[in-house]
């Protein structure tokens, strides 16, 4: 796992600046702090900081080839690195380290642009070809690992993360007002956008090259639902996870100590119980509660005794709120989710044990885990109650202009699924995870409103659910979290948290080819009744303690609610540190938000 970073001169036959390149590199030593290592040639130069997991004392990097006329800087892993290198090395290659990174090169020279279809892992990285002068960036399918990029004044640069990317002097700060909507819209801003207008995240599974000034991009991978195995739902269960216990055993390649996050929910509990079937040792275990309670500790403890796991718990007070001011530091970006804060502490209690660590980062993507997923299956069910019925509750209690809000209370969640009944499913979801066009109408000043010009970031949503192939209707909830709230909030957050620490995340739920085989599968093997994740609580019967099977999805977040009632909201009012994280508008200039904190609140 790295940082890394890079620039390219549109004019050819110049030089790239070196010093400009070198504060680059060193904004990512929380990256990669154990090396560091430039490369500079004519008009690119490319730049890294190494956190070794493979081949620590000969991976460093760039790494080029044979002739030293292809160079690559590399952030990732690649689990299937060793299968490349033999037929590489058949193929006449010739290999100077024992690194994943190497095989980038030489199968680059072998295949040419296609050659990043051969890949399973996650990556981002950066590839110079020195004889056409051309530069190559590439992500991985479902975008765990981060790259950011801008053409301004004739150089393009790149970097795994903003606060690099702005060490540049060529690189301006313009604020994106889209990227404000898309910020307050979803809690995170979809790539490509970023909070600056001239700056992009390159999306997921895409290929960007830079020649001659010229930039151009290509989609390599895509996802689809429309395929389906004919197979029962009992081998559809034994084949996901055999598929998946595969993915755990490749992702266990590491030189270093490697453990697993365990929240004590369905996933991290079936990643612990499939590790514990291939590791020759006892797994790592690391977990974070709340003093107080109303956690999952008590789940995580079962799984760690059911497996004879190393367990480690951490428990998190009030006062991890005071680690806020760090955490916008690592963040770059404005962003909503605090989970966020256990990721951080967690990771930061698990480095000390191990360089590497596990998660159960995307089950709910793929088995349809999210309860507004469950939530449409109720909606599903409240059709089919007869048309009189169903029409006189909602006129008893939605009357004729009732408007959706954010209350928590039963008769509020009732009112708001008969609202969702009238629905559409496209729109039910968008109420369900979006802001609404009437909070942003409320929040918004005059001027950020006629500047947007009409600008409408839920039409980032209605574009990713109008290019979903799918089956089954409800399969396109199931897509749009992949192709967007995973990335861009879920693998965005745990990214920035454990690379903070120095420490790198693996996620086998999201190992491509066990991606596209839950895709094959009907939605029904998924999601039945209110029963989620259907086919894996099936397959895990009598594996993961019944307990853990039975209990309903928490979430890695925080009791801000509770915090709030007790000594951190006593603390909070007297200092007024607590509202930029309550109200996530922090890095949001006030001259486009209105000071009304009661409304920009109440999402």
């Amino acid at each position: 796992m790295c940082g890394i970073c890079g620039v390219v001169l549109d004019e050819e036959w110049a030089a790239v600046d070196a010093a400009p390149l070198r504060r680059m590199n060193e904004a990512l030593v929380h990256r990669g702090p154990d090396d560091e290592g430039m490369w500079c040639g004519g008009p690119a130069g490319l730049a890294m900081r190494r956190l070794s997991i493979i081949d620590v004392a000969g991976g460093h990097q760039p790494i080029s080839n044979e002739d030293r006329t292809v160079w690559v800087v590399f952030n990732g892993e690649i689990y299937n690195f060793q299968e490349l290198r033999t037929t590489l090395a058949a193929q006449g290659h010739r290999f100077s380290t024992q690194t994943d990174t190497e095989v980038l090169v030489h199968l680059y020279e072998q295949e040419g642009m296609g050659f990043v279809k051969r890949l399973r892992g996650m990556f981002a990285f950066a590839l110079w070809d020195v004889a056409r002068r051309k530069l190559v960036l590439a992500r991985d399918r479902l975008g765990i690992k981060p790259l950011y990029y801008t053409h301004q004044h004739g150089h393009f640069v790149f970097a795994s993360e903003l606060k690099a990317l702005l060490q540049h002097p060529v690189v301006e700060r313009r604020l994106s007002l889209e990227g404000v909507d898309s910020y307050v819209t979803y809690g995170y801003i979809p790539a490509p956008r970023t909070p600056f207008a001239e700056i992009h995240k390159l999306p997921p599974a895409t290929i960007l090259t830079v020649q001659a000034g010229r930039v151009s991009q290509e989609r390599y991978w895509g996802l689809s639902y429309t395929e389906k195995l004919t197979v029962t739902f009992e081998e559809a269960a034994q084949g996901f996870v055999e598929r998946l216990r595969e993915a755990v055993q490749q992702h266990l390649i590491s030189d270093v100590p490697l453990g697993a996050f365990l929240s004590g929910g369905m996933d991290s509990s079936v990643m612990v119980a499939l590790m514990s079937e291939v590791s020759r040792r006892p797994v790592k275990t690391f977990s974070i509660g709340y003093e107080g309670g109303g956690d999952e500790l008590r789940y995580a403890r079962m799984v760690a005794k059911r497996f004879g796991t190393d367990h480690h718990e951490f428990v998190a007070r009030p006062n991890l709120a005071e680690m806020l001011p760090e955490l916008v530091w690592w963040q770059d970006e404005p962003f909503f989710d605090n989970s966020m804060l256990p990721t951080y502490a967690v990771a930061r209690f698990a480095r000390p044990h191990v360089t590497v660590a596990l998660s159960g980062d995307g089950g709910d993507e793929l088995l349809g885990g999210y309860e507004w997923t469950r939530r449409y299956q109720m909606v599903r069910m409240l059709n089919r109650v007869p048309v009189a019925l169903r029409e006189g509750l909602r006129s008893a209690l939605l009357g004729k202009a009732f408007v959706p809000g954010y209350e928590s209370d039963r008769l509020s969640r009732v009112k708001r699924l008969l609202y969702d009944s009238t629905c559409s499913l496209e729109e039910g979801f968008a109420r369900r995870t979006t802001a609404s066009a009437a909070f942003r109408a409320q929040l918004y000043t005059e001027e950020l409103k006629q500047r947007l010009a009409g600008y409408e970031a839920r039409q980032i949503q209605t574009a990713v659910f109008a290019e979903a192939q799918v089956s089954d209707a409800r399969e396109a909830m199931l897509y749009v979290d992949t192709m967007l709230f995973l990335p861009d909030d879920c693998l965005f957050k745990v990214d920035r948290m454990s690379m903070a620490n120095a420490l790198e995340v693996r996620v086998p739920f999201l190992d491509h080819e066990v991606v596209e085989y839950a895709s094959q599968l009907p939605f029904a093997y998924k999601v039945a009744g209110l029963t989620t994740k259907r086919l894996l609580k099936h397959a895990m019967r009598g594996t993961l303690p019944p307990a853990v099977l039975r209990q309903r999805k928490q979430g890695f977040t925080l009791p801000i609610a509770r915090w709030l009632r007790g000594e951190l909201g006593t603390s909070a009012a007297a200092s007024g540190r607590w509202r930029s994280l309550s109200c996530g508008r922090g890095s949001i200039s006030t001259r486009f938000v209105r000071r009304n904190r009661r409304s920009a609140c109440a999402r």
